[in-house]
């Protein structure tokens, strides 16, 4: 499963440093609240698609 994940991830390099990017600043850094309530749309939103693109438990 981790080897997916991973595999999932190098496919997709812009998607990935955007994603890295937003949750590092959300957690290390204190954006204005509005910017930072875009920010994690943008991180859920991103975080969804990959869910979807893995899609590691297949039902």
């Amino acid at each position: 499963m981790f080897k997916k994940i991973l595999d999932g991830l190098i496919n997709q390099p812009v998607l990935t440093s955007l994603f890295l990017t937003d949750f590092f600043v959300l957690v290390f850094h204190r954006p204005p609240f509005i910017f930072s309530l875009v920010m994690m749309g943008a991180l859920v939103g991103m975080a969804m698609y990959l869910g979807q693109k893995l899609s590691l438990f297949k039902v």
